[in-house]
């Protein structure tokens, strides 16, 4: 039979179990739905997203100094994320002036160079399934394309974040020479390039994460009711629900806004 000849992997449910997908899937919306209607909660929903992003960054961290994770594995943790921007105004990308703006950039910096690392040289070191690794659509394995794309993707990221963090030293700088003045809009503001490159994000970052576990037929990752896993979905649920209800309740879905395009106001 067909289905005698698929090679199946034991996945981490700890790691990327179905409740803590979910859960993760339903925070990548709640920024989302954040950036586009609740703004004034941007700074903390930065936080929270940030806090989740460094424990699993921690995670991977510690899987490779072990030696107990696989390269399809760090895959799957770079789609994860990178679910959705933490912006659609550009506000707050660059900004160094609080604490959690810095570990922001540090992380990113990081992230940046982990996986330049990952692609160059980890991917080779790392621990070797009985299976062919899937990375991405197309069955792309760990020899394909997709490192060569992975490796342009990193090294780009890296020269991005060291410039953000330049540049940001640099606006701080000015903003203490000026008295650190801030202005204040009237209407929410959002940026249409950076919505639509968000919700793209989103999208693929769910259905890649997806795809890489069915394709690497990936066991013991699909069963929620484990409370590990149910822990993680009903976070993201009760993250995702306390969002959407002022957006439909409390009139945020036509409350009017600012429409940029490249930084351009068209409204």
């Amino acid at each position: 039979m067909e289905s005698a000849d698929i090679c199946v992997m034991e996945g981490n449910a700890d790691f990327y179990g179905i409740g803590i997908r979910l859960g993760l899937y339903a925070q990548s919306i709640t920024t989302l739905l954040v950036t586009l209607f609740t703004q004034e909660e941007e700074g903390l929903n930065r936080t929270l997203n940030l806090l989740l992003q460094l424990a699993i960054f921690a995670g991977t961290l510690l899987l490779t100094q072990t030696g107990d994770i696989h390269a399809f594995e760090v895959v799957i943790v770079f789609w994860l994320l990178v679910g959705s921007l933490s912006s659609l105004t550009g506000d707050g990308l660059m900004s160094i002036d609080s604490f959690s703006g810095v570990c922001r950039l540090l992380f990113y910096l990081a992230l940046s160079a982990y996986g330049s690392w990952f692609w160059f040289v980890g991917a080779d070191t790392m621990q070797q399934p009985k299976c062919t690794e899937i990375l991405f659509f197309g069955g792309s394995t760990i020899d394909g394309w997709f490192r060569t794309f992975g490796k342009a993707i990193a090294i780009i990221g890296l020269a991005v974040t060291s410039g953000m963090l330049v540049w940001g030293v640099t606006i701080y700088a000015k903003k203490r020479g000026k008295g650190n003045q801030r202005s204040s809009h009237r209407r929410a503001q959002t940026e249409i390039t950076l919505m639509f490159l968000s919700i793209a994000m989103t999208v693929l970052s769910i259905v890649a994460t997806e795809y890489v576990i069915r394709a690497n037929h990936l066991s013991d990752v699909d069963d929620i009711f484990v409370v590990g896993q149910i822990l993680a979905f009903l976070v993201g649920l009760f993250q995702l629900l306390n969002t959407l209800i002022p957006i439909f309740f409390k009139g945020r879905l036509w409350a009017p806004r600012c429409w940029l395009l490249f930084g351009r106001h068209l409204t």
